[in-house]
């Protein structure tokens, strides 16, 4: 026993030098490496902006290039796929949006596991969207859309940026709650849709990317969807306003990593993209495209996905809205 114990005195010093400083082991330095967030939409809208502005600052913070990747496509599928099959390392990142949540009950097979294979970091931002319609429909408030729908059942198509999207899923509140038939036309991103509504194809849309628009006067906004009005947008009552008492639908967009990364990466993956979304210079850039920053808490985020999968999914199924 006494050689014993004087072999551990005399290892000690050695044990010593090599034990982790503090109280317990310190997880490795993270990233060690560039990070990829990879967008579910393509380039040069809302969401890959959004990416590009928080990834500039994340690059400054971590010392590692921070690299925007657009896989569009499938309903936000192809990106979230390629995210969830990533190493579970913090170094894979996925911005995407609503129909992420209601993918589950649109399609009847994913490749993924949404809850399994992906996990919540923060939300980024949220867009709230503007009913807009061209000067030459004549209709000049919610109440004359409303008034135009009943009288013309079907006559009245909005456009949206896919099926599912906030854009999408605004009309179709709209339409249930005012008790009119408007006819959903689906295009492959904003583009496209903002040629259709300025040339008359499509009577009206729901939209967040159509502020230029406004300001040019090609286009008139009747309501917004949001709960209050906007501060860049003010003389615009919300649909609640008008007639709709109750009426809120606003996008969002999310940051995930894949399912399996540490709890201290996502953790802190999520206070350091909540403190770049709300740095006082990246309000301004923001309000250009409409966004207010989000941020919080992994559990947040987890929560409010919860409460956006029950609220939406619910008018998803009452709408009998599939994603073939």
């Amino acid at each position: 026993m006494k050689l014993l114990r004087r072999t551990l005195l005399a290892l000690l010093p050695l044990s010593t030098l090599l034990a982790p400083s503090g109280a317990g082991a310190q997880a490795p330095a993270w990233p060690t490496k560039p990070v990829r967030i990879i967008v579910a939409y393509p380039p040069g809208g809302a969401t890959d902006m959004q990416a590009r502005l928080v990834g500039q600052r994340l690059s400054e913070k971590w010392k590692q290039p921070v690299i925007v990747e657009n896989k569009p496509g499938g309903n936000t599928v192809i990106a979230t796929d390629a995210v969830a099959k990533a190493a579970p390392d913090g170094h894979t990142l996925l911005l995407t949006a609503m129909p992420f949540a209601l993918n589950p009950i649109l399609m009847d097979k994913l490749p993924y596991d949404s809850a399994r294979d992906l996990a919540p970091v923060t939300v980024l931002t949220t867009i709230s969207n503007v009913l807009v319609t061209a000067p030459e429909t004549g209709i000049r408030s919610v109440q004359d859309l409303i008034a135009r729908g009943k009288a013309e059942p079907g006559s009245i198509s909005f456009a949206s940026t896919g099926l599912a999207t906030s854009t999408h899923l605004s009309g179709e509140l709209f339409s249930s709650m005012a008790g009119v038939q408007l006819t959903h036309v689906p295009y492959k991103g904003s583009a496209p849709a903002h040629q259709d509504l300025l040339s008359g194809r499509v009577k009206v849309m729901f939209d967040n990317g159509v502020l230029q628009h406004i300001k040019s006067g090609r286009v008139i906004p009747l309501g917004v969807t949001s709960a209050k009005r906007l501060p860049w947008l003010p003389n615009v009552p919300t649909i609640a306003e008008q007639g709709l008492p109750g009426y809120e639908a606003s996008a969002w967009y999310g940051i995930f990593a894949t399912g399996g990364t540490p709890a201290d990466v996502v953790q802190q993956l999520a206070a350091d993209i909540t403190a770049a979304i709300r740095a006082p210079d990246m309000e301004p850039k923001l309000e250009g495209i409409g966004a207010t920053a989000g941020g919080g808490t992994p559990e947040e985020f987890r929560r409010f996905l919860a409460q956006e999968t029950t609220r939406w999914g619910q008018l998803v199924r009452e709408r009998n809205i599939r994603v073939e």
